[in-house]
């Protein structure tokens, strides 16, 4: 049986859907009722808990599992919302209280989804997993940055001395922009999904400063096929940066997007705001190179055919009922 936290959020749902595709037995650990509702209509088992609170419930009643894909916790695009107690309450007690439910039914393989965040001041163009940590949160104007990174690090930190100490595999899977329909980023309405509504509706886009800067970018269901990857690695262990192994300029984002999105007779025209300072202030992408070798991860998807799936997943609308429901919230 595979445990997966956070079955109700962005990443868990496409987890836990492409597991049962794959034959496994699953577990969908969710929060609230909104997960326990979705899962009901899908024959797929579901425990809802608080995962900041000891799993000894769960341990009692789920006696055993193969391994653990924990997906939960609180996002840095809620740190308006939530406190530096929120955040460490979830991200950092919620992965010890999984690592103890670990320890305590013998699962030997923890899965869990890191943060890029903490190399988000890095001047390198080309992250590596060795790349030294360099953060802040004082640009965005959100204190609470801060201690989202320095709790999703602890985290991450833990789930390494777990893997030492009682012979796991701990394996941290490090994301950077993560495209896909029903990402929490529909509920607070990010560019990327407004240079979409605009695109099917023809509107013109706008693009800011010089458009120069380019970043790495991941379509959603890549992430899920290095989430199996790990799981079938009997060696893995420590940090993978997934990623495309490329970047991408918003100029480009929003040509691609115009291609995939737009009417026929009703193209969206590109508006420059030069005038206007473009949000990204620095150049990076992943180096995937220890994932290709390590986990056998190499991605399917081009952006544009992530754009052409997210298309097809959105006229499913699989997820209804389910966008901007996050998978954990604080106590």
């Amino acid at each position: 049986m595979i445990l997966v936290t956070g079955g109700a959020g962005f990443v868990g749902r496409y987890v836990v859907d492409q597991l049962v595709q794959n034959g496994e037995d699953v577990l969908a650990l969710v929060h609230d009722a909104h997960g326990m509702e979705y899962y009901s209509s899908l024959d797929i088992p579901v425990y809802s808990t608080d995962i900041s609170t000891p799993l000894d419930a769960l341990a009692d009643w789920y006696k055993s599992a193969d391994a653990i894909v924990h997906t939960a916790g609180l996002l840095s695009i809620d740190s308006p919302r939530w406190s530096s107690e929120d955040y460490f309450d979830v991200n950092i007690k919620g992965m010890y209280n999984v690592l103890e439910y670990a320890r305590r039914v013998g699962c030997k393989k923890v899965v869990n989804i890191a943060t890029h965040s903490d190399t988000s001041r890095c001047n390198e163009k080309v992250i590596y997993e060795d790349t030294p940590i360099c953060y802040g949160g004082g640009d965005s104007g959100r204190p609470g940055t801060i201690a989202y990174i320095t709790s999703k690090i602890a985290a991450m930190n833990m789930l390494n001395a777990y893997a030492l100490e009682y012979g796991m595999q701990g394996i941290s899977l490090r994301l950077p922009g993560i495209r896909g329909y029903g990402s929490r980023d529909t509920f607070y309405n990010c560019v990327f999904h407004q240079f979409i509504q605009k695109a099917l509706k023809g509107e013109p886009i706008p693009i800011w400063g010089k458009h120069e800067t380019y970043r790495d970018l991941v379509y959603i269901k890549d992430v899920v096929q290095a989430v199996v990857c790990s799981l079938k690695s009997d060696s893995a262990n420590g940090l993978y940066n997934i990623g495309s192994g490329s970047g991408l300029t918003i100029l480009e984002e929003a040509q691609h997007i115009i291609d995939v999105f737009c009417e026929p007779g009703e193209v969206s025209d590109i508006e420059f705001h030069p005038e206007i300072d473009e949000v990204r202030k620095n150049s990076w992408i992943f180096s995937i190179s220890k994932a290709k070798r390590e986990l056998g991860y190499f991605p399917r998807y081009s952006y544009r055919e992530g754009l052409e799936d997210f298309k097809k997943e959105m006229e499913l609308n699989r997820f209804d009922g389910l966008q901007g429901i996050e998978s954990t919230t604080p106590p």
